[in-house]
């Protein structure tokens, strides 16, 4: 039996696969958008420790973005920045909290003083940087999800929804994590309303009656 082609390389519909490439594209920009809002939400958190450009920076590390998907990000975060009062808000918590050097540790004791708090800021930094990667990769979940079910409306009549879901993440090269995530919840949500539909299908369907059983004759 001969293997069956992955869908994206099986004859389609060319209306078909034209709304299939139209809502992979939608996907990635969508991707790009929530990236470019979760390193906003970081530069916030960071303002008072670092310039904008750096904590952007900090960001496409964590979230281990690379190549054109980095640059994007880091251009569309700073734009954001330039475009809105965020980036003038920012500025003045920056001017307002400071980054020079405070002549109170200008003194053997205050060196040591000045050690111990660069310390304590470091670990306040890590923790803000894990919560912040956190809750940029729930929102890039549910941003996966919102997509990844406009894939299973589209092919609905072509393929499950297990197939679909799959197409849909190894389109966009979605990390494995990730993708192990989106792929449970997605079918998850397809699940409530699909299990319900099958039961009542096969409650609906006509009991098949059991053939009895003939007995064995047995001998004199």
């Amino acid at each position: 039996m001969q293997p069956s082609l992955p869908l994206w390389l099986q004859p389609l519909p060319p209306e078909l696969r034209r709304r299939l490439e139209l809502a992979e594209a939608t996907a990635r920009e969508a991707r790009l958008d929530t990236h470019a809002q979760q390193a906003l939400h970081l530069v916030a958190v960071l303002a008072p420790r670092m310039p904008f450009d750096e904590a952007v920076e900090r960001y496409i590390d964590i979230m281990g973005l690379m190549g054109e998907e980095a640059e994007t990000v880091h251009t569309r975060t700073l734009v954001a920045l330039g475009e809105t009062a965020i980036g003038t808000d920012l500025a003045r918590e920056r001017h307002r909290t400071g980054w020079g050097l405070d002549w109170r540790y200008a003194t053997p004791l205050g060196a040591v003083r000045f050690v111990r708090r660069k310390m304590r800021r470091g670990a306040e930094e890590d923790l803000w940087m894990e919560l912040s990667a956190a809750r940029a990769e729930e929102a890039l979940i549910r941003s996966h999800m919102k997509h990844a079910m406009g894939f299973v409306r589209i092919l609905q009549d072509f393929a499950p929804p297990t197939r679909a879901v799959s197409l849909f993440l190894d389109q966009l090269e979605i990390p494995a994590a990730r993708a192990r995530t989106v792929y449970q919840r997605v079918l998850a949500r397809v699940a409530e309303s699909e299990l319900p539909r099958l039961l009542q299908e096969g409650e609906s369907a006509p009991a098949l009656t059991p053939t009895p059983r003939q007995g064995r004759s047995r001998r004199p």
